[in-house]
């Protein structure tokens, strides 16, 4: 479908007045019929505010989020653009700015040094064994089975999908095991948002740094080492990308998880669902159809005054596309009854998920042993207790269940864990960026003047 801006009426109500509230108490509702709502009575792009003083357009269409998501020349992903942080108009310690703010890193980018960022990204993940990946999962989600599958409950978020996920992904990012709980905790705070999360945006960072400072010495084989010693990124990029990596790619995968289970128990039941095979891929990818792991783009910039859904955008205004909403536009009905790929889960265009085949490995995994591992699949809440009430993660909040409870005798995952899903580099690129000095550290002010 290619896009094309609607034209129309302009509004009257201007961008700064008149902003439908997307924080606080107006976030405890369903979300997804709340998005439907707005489009069906606000239209296709919605002036609102997504934190005290923060306001920005929502688009809500699959149309008009294809022209924002393609229009690179239109709207860009570099918040140095952002008209309201450049003239001081966002409060210091907003927790929307860790995801909204700048990073040197590929999603924040556009143009040659987006292309840069990507190609580095592109060529570490080439490293990857698929195999090894395969065995990795296996054995760590089994792991996870065997430690509660004697009960007969669990919470499918809180005791497998997070821990899963951020064990795979220290794994391949190049962190120890110990802080896995702290990496969940962490994570959780910046993409919903809690007052601290710019806070736990930095020592996120700090940990990433950290990484880097190892890696630039000792190689080890993880996508760090293979970024810092086989890349031109400087090794201050090396840790926003990991940073990038963690919060986008690890969260999208747990909701990519969550929604899956979720949609399996709301409306076919375990026993229409084998636990391998094309079935699994089916149902996973009507589950980005239903939720998007991440709701919504966290953020693109009006390049320039433009007209959008009949709507005056101003040069640097935040721009919001909404993928929850766009996957369940009515007029992507007869694409999602004949199961394309039509959804936008996984973004498009330049900044299109450059991790996804590896995400699909991981979260198909995940849904396969709980289906083979567990007889009599039943979730313990009604579905509409299940939601997360949040603009950045798709993930339900909880997923308890009940099951008929294993025998001890049945454990799987006491093998021991593999070792390695790539080589180690060899030796740092002569032609690479030289290790840096401490990066200078700034406030969320003066960030926006460069890096």
């Amino acid at each position: 479908m290619e896009p094309t801006s609607r034209s129309g009426p302009m509004p009257a109500c201007p961008y700064r007045a008149g902003l439908t509230p997307l924080h606080g108490r107006a976030m405890d509702q369903d979300l997804a019929a709340f998005y439907a709502s707005l489009r069906r009575h606000s239209g296709p792009v919605v002036p609102v505010e997504i934190a005290p003083g923060v306001a920005a357009w929502l688009v809500l269409t699959h149309r008009e989020v294809l022209e924002v998501i393609w229009r690179a020349d239109h709207y860009s992903s570099d918040p140095r653009r952002w008209d309201a942080a450049a003239h001081g108009r966002l409060p210091e310690d907003t927790p929307v700015l860790p995801l909204l703010g700048p990073h040197p890193a590929v999603f924040r980018l556009d143009g040659e040094e987006h292309l840069r960022h990507r190609r580095a990204l592109t060529e570490a993940l080439s490293h990857l064994d698929p195999r090894q990946l395969s065995r990795l999962v296996h054995h760590r989600a089994n792991a996870l089975v065997d430690s509660w599958s004697v009960r007969g409950t669990a919470d499918l978020m809180a005791g497998y999908a997070r821990p899963f996920v951020w064990e795979v992904f220290a794994h391949l990012l190049g962190l120890s095991d110990d802080s896995i709980a702290t990496l969940d905790v962490l994570s959780q705070t910046v993409v919903n948002g809690f007052p601290d999360a710019v806070q736990a945006d930095a020592k996120l960072l700090d940990a990433f740094r950290r990484v880097v400072d190892e890696r630039s010495v000792t190689p080890a084989p993880d996508l760090a080492s293979w970024l810092v010693q086989d890349t031109a990124l400087s090794d201050d990029e090396v840790a926003h990308n990991l940073l990038a990596l963690a919060l986008i790619g690890g969260e999208s995968t747990i909701g990519w998880i969550g929604n899956s289970v979720r949609l399996l128990l709301a409306h076919r039941g375990p026993a229409l669902v084998t636990g391998t095979g094309d079935s699994v891929a089916r149902l996973m990818e009507r589950a980005l159809h239903a939720g998007a792991p991440m709701p919504n783009i966290p953020g693109r910039w009006a390049t320039g005054d433009t007209i959008l859904a009949g709507h005056r955008i101003r040069q640097g205004d935040l721009v919001i596309p909404c993928l929850a909403a766009a996957n369940t536009d009515p007029e992507l009905e007869g694409a999602t009854a004949s199961r394309t790929r039509a959804h936008l889960a996984w973004g498009t265009g330049s900044h299109g998920c450059p991790a996804k085949e590896a995400a699909r490995l991981i979260s198909e995994t995940a849904l396969e042993v709980l289906l083979d591992r567990l007889a009599d699949l039943r979730p313990a809440l009604p579905d509409r207790a299940l939601r997360h009430p949040s603009l950045w993660c798709g993930a339900p909040a909880v997923l308890p269940v009940t099951f008929a409870a294993a025998h001890s005798d049945t454990r799987r995952g006491t093998a021991a864990s593999p070792q390695t899903v790539m080589e180690a580099p060899a030796e740092r690129r002569a032609d690479r960026a030289p290790h840096e000095a401490p990066p200078q550290r700034w406030g969320w002010w003066n960030s926006f003047g460069g890096w």
